[in-house]
Protein backbone atom coordinates (compact mmCIF):
# COMPACT_ATOMS: atom_id res chain seq x y z
CA UNK A 1 0.00 0.00 0.00
CA UNK A 2 1.61 3.39 -1.15
CA UNK A 3 2.15 5.71 2.18
CA UNK A 4 0.92 9.64 1.92
CA UNK A 5 4.71 10.25 1.48
CA UNK A 6 5.44 7.95 -1.76
CA UNK A 7 2.18 9.78 -3.58
CA UNK A 8 2.70 13.23 -2.70
CA UNK A 9 6.48 12.50 -3.97
CA UNK A 10 4.53 11.15 -7.28
CA UNK A 11 2.27 13.77 -7.64
CA UNK A 12 5.47 16.34 -7.26
CA UNK A 13 7.27 14.56 -9.85
CA UNK A 14 4.12 14.77 -12.29
CA UNK A 15 3.37 18.23 -11.34
CA UNK A 16 7.27 19.21 -11.94
CA UNK A 17 6.79 17.63 -15.47
CA UNK A 18 3.48 19.33 -16.55
CA UNK A 19 5.41 22.49 -15.47
CA UNK A 20 8.74 21.84 -17.85
CA UNK A 21 5.45 20.96 -20.73
CA UNK A 22 4.03 24.02 -19.95
CA UNK A 23 7.44 25.93 -20.28
CA UNK A 24 8.01 24.37 -23.28
CA UNK A 25 4.62 25.21 -25.25
CA UNK A 26 5.26 28.56 -24.19
CA UNK A 27 8.52 29.09 -25.97
CA UNK A 28 7.03 27.19 -29.08
CA UNK A 29 3.94 30.10 -29.15
CA UNK A 30 7.11 32.88 -28.99
CA UNK A 31 8.74 31.49 -31.50
CA UNK A 32 5.43 30.66 -33.92
CA UNK A 33 4.85 34.48 -32.87
CA UNK A 34 7.97 35.44 -33.82
CA UNK A 35 8.18 33.10 -36.88
CA UNK A 36 4.88 34.56 -38.38
CA UNK A 37 5.87 38.32 -37.90
CA UNK A 38 8.82 38.07 -39.64
CA UNK A 39 6.53 36.20 -42.76
CA UNK A 40 4.25 39.49 -42.47
CA UNK A 41 7.23 41.52 -42.98
CA UNK A 42 8.39 39.43 -45.76
CA UNK A 43 4.99 39.56 -47.64
CA UNK A 44 4.62 43.04 -46.89
CA UNK A 45 7.81 43.89 -48.39
CA UNK A 46 7.24 41.67 -51.39
CA UNK A 47 3.92 43.81 -51.95
CA UNK A 48 6.24 46.76 -52.31
CA UNK A 49 8.28 45.41 -54.46
CA UNK A 50 5.87 44.50 -56.76
CA UNK A 51 3.96 47.95 -56.75
CA UNK A 52 7.02 49.73 -57.25
CA UNK A 53 8.47 47.04 -60.36
CA UNK A 54 4.43 48.06 -61.90
CA UNK A 55 5.64 51.39 -61.53
CA UNK A 56 8.71 50.93 -63.48
CA UNK A 57 7.59 48.90 -66.20
CA UNK A 58 4.45 51.09 -66.76
CA UNK A 59 7.06 54.21 -67.07
CA UNK A 60 9.34 51.86 -69.60
CA UNK A 61 6.26 51.66 -71.15
CA UNK A 62 6.43 54.95 -71.84
CA UNK A 63 9.70 55.04 -72.91
CA UNK A 64 9.31 52.70 -75.25
CA UNK A 65 6.09 54.29 -77.17
CA UNK A 66 8.34 57.56 -77.41
CA UNK A 67 11.42 56.02 -78.64
CA UNK A 68 8.84 54.14 -81.43
CA UNK A 69 8.18 57.81 -82.35
CA UNK A 70 11.75 58.44 -82.61
CA UNK A 71 12.14 56.07 -84.67
CA UNK A 72 9.72 56.00 -86.87
CA UNK A 73 10.46 60.42 -87.64
CA UNK A 74 14.70 58.71 -88.03
CA UNK A 75 13.11 56.74 -90.71
CA UNK A 76 10.38 59.47 -92.48
CA UNK A 77 13.76 61.64 -92.11
CA UNK A 78 16.04 59.13 -94.04
CA UNK A 79 13.44 58.42 -97.05
CA UNK A 80 13.11 62.08 -97.34
CA UNK A 81 16.16 62.49 -99.13
CA UNK A 82 18.95 64.76 -99.59
CA UNK A 83 15.89 67.31 -100.09
CA UNK A 84 14.63 65.77 -96.75
CA UNK A 85 18.39 66.48 -94.82
CA UNK A 86 18.32 69.71 -96.55
CA UNK A 87 15.21 71.06 -95.03
CA UNK A 88 16.12 69.79 -91.57
CA UNK A 89 19.45 71.72 -91.82
CA UNK A 90 17.66 74.72 -92.62
CA UNK A 91 14.97 74.47 -89.92
CA UNK A 92 17.88 74.17 -87.29
CA UNK A 93 19.68 77.20 -88.64
CA UNK A 94 16.49 79.25 -88.31
CA UNK A 95 15.73 78.07 -84.99
CA UNK A 96 19.74 79.03 -83.95
CA UNK A 97 19.63 82.37 -85.62
CA UNK A 98 16.34 83.27 -83.77
CA UNK A 99 17.85 82.14 -80.36
CA UNK A 100 20.69 83.88 -80.82
CA UNK A 101 18.80 87.31 -81.92
CA UNK A 102 16.80 86.98 -79.08
CA UNK A 103 20.13 86.38 -77.20
CA UNK A 104 21.52 89.69 -78.71
CA UNK A 105 18.38 91.69 -78.31
CA UNK A 106 18.35 90.81 -74.80
CA UNK A 107 21.98 91.47 -73.82
CA UNK A 108 21.93 94.95 -75.46
CA UNK A 109 18.21 96.03 -74.31
CA UNK A 110 18.38 94.48 -71.23
CA UNK A 111 14.69 93.40 -70.98
CA UNK A 112 12.81 90.60 -73.42
CA UNK A 113 11.42 91.84 -76.78
CA UNK A 114 7.70 92.98 -76.35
Amino acid sequence: MPTHSNIERTLGVVIGKLDGIEDRLDRQDESRAALHRRVDDLVLRQTHQEADIASIKHKVEGMEKVTSEVVTLRTKAQGAGAMGHWLIRIGMGVLAVAGWLYGAYLWLMGRPPP
